[in-house]
């Protein structure tokens, strides 16, 4: 068995030996000078390059595949910023502003598809939108006690998302050869992956996103350290949690600067979310936390959420921003947050789930699969 993967990760790897993105951009009023960065936020590996002449170019190698990628102007956080899937071949970027907002995105067939898939998730438009709406309608609906607004708001969640996930999937079943819907496989589909998983062709089975699902460790080794925009290394060798393990200890400082700490919540369900205000990737999941902790928050169920920000007003901006009502904790040492090494989180959005008598019970449960999961152990 050893024999046959190592022959599959050889393939693979010849397969992408010669894989190069090239990316050019063009945007009118891009400011000359500043710093652009490409940043493939599971690993923290980046790359830098100058704006000139309101235009910037990136040749990136891709010896692992395609992958998902957040390509950053200046220190703008979100303003500056645009989520990117990146293949073999090109992607032109041209626009009139001075970031990526309203640009024209171009180039091999994946670039067409990643814009697709960014219309179809997009959270400021149709469903999705109504769905973040919702959430808040709920929180605000939990708060006041209002059962039967609560009830009805929940329904038309629920709707949105059997709507979503049957849109979703009519994408998906159009593109099984995309490096994109490797994307989506993983993080919509990821219960459903063995039926799938037969399904994907070549471009997508060798993407570097699928890849990395379904041989952690393998593809990308959790020897990272330095994060991009985050100072400081892991702590020592990163840990690795198994369901059955006892959960690491840990005492975190919340905004006010009191420590808050594992122990705290000896005797209840507990979810821990590894996330950060930067984190691109992470803010699809909020919405699924908020169902999951509005739902189960009184029935000795706590969520905490710790973010690998190094920038206080970062993150507690972040937190107010998406309402994040659960408890939240910074060690304000980015990627050398001590409990991020003990969980082995060398990669966000990373989650555990813990049982009341400490041991480690689910990982990495995304979308959907939170509520579900805690619907099966908590009745």
């Amino acid at each position: 068995m050893k024999r046959i993967f190592s022959t599959c990760i050889l393939a693979i790897g010849a397969y992408h030996a010669q894989a190069q993105a090239v990316i050019t951009a063009k945007l009118d009023k891009a400011p000359n000078d500043s710093l652009v960065t490409l940043l493939e936020p599971y690993t923290g590996e980046f790359d830098t390059t100058r704006i000139k002449n309101h235009g910037f170019t990136f040749k990136k190698p891709l010896p692992k595949g395609g992958s998902v990628y957040i390509l950053q102007i200046g220190s703008q956080g979100e303003k500056g910023a645009t989520l990117v899937y990146l293949d073999n071949g090109k992607m032109n970027i041209t626009g009139k502003g001075p970031y990526f907002d309203k640009a024209t995105y171009t180039g091999d067939s994946w670039v067409k598809d990643w814009q697709e898939v960014m219309v179809l998730t997009d959270p400021e438009k149709g469903d999705v939108k109504r769905q973040n709406d919702l959430n808040e309608m709920m929180i605000k609906a939990n708060k006041v006690g209002d059962e039967d607004a609560l009830e009805k708001y929940r329904a038309e969640y629920n709707e949105i998302s059997i709507r979503l996930q049957k849109v979703y999937r009519e994408w998906l079943d159009k593109h099984l050869n995309s490096g994109p819907a490797a994307y989506m496989t993983t993080v919509y589909f990821a219960k459903e992956m063995e039926e799938i998983l037969p399904k994907l062709g070549e471009k997508a089975t060798a993407t570097r996103t699928l890849q990395r699902y379904l041989h952690p460790g393998k593809i990308d080794p959790v020897g990272v350290s330095v994060k991009i925009g985050e100072p400081g290394e892991v702590q020592g060798p990163l840990g690795k949690v198994k369901i059955g393990d006892l959960a690491p200890a840990f005492s975190i400082p919340d905004a006010n600067g009191k420590m808050v700490s594992l122990a705290d919540f000896k005797g209840r369900y507990v979810f821990l979310d590894f996330w950060a205000s930067w984190c691109g990737p992470c803010k699809p999941q909020i919405p699924f936390l908020k169902a999951a902790n509005d739902k189960f928050k009184d029935k000795n169920f706590s969520m905490i959420a710790i973010s690998l920000d190094s920038k206080k007003d970062a993150w507690v901006n972040a937190v107010g921003k998406h309402e994040i009502n659960w408890t939240s904790v910074c060690s304000m040492k980015g990627w050398a947050d001590e409990a991020a090494a003990a969980y082995g989180a060398s990669y966000i959005p990373f989650n555990v789930l813990i049982g009341p008598d400490g041991k480690v019970l689910a990982q990495n449960l995304y979308g959907e699969q939170v509520e579900k999961k805690l619907a099966e152990i908590i009745k």
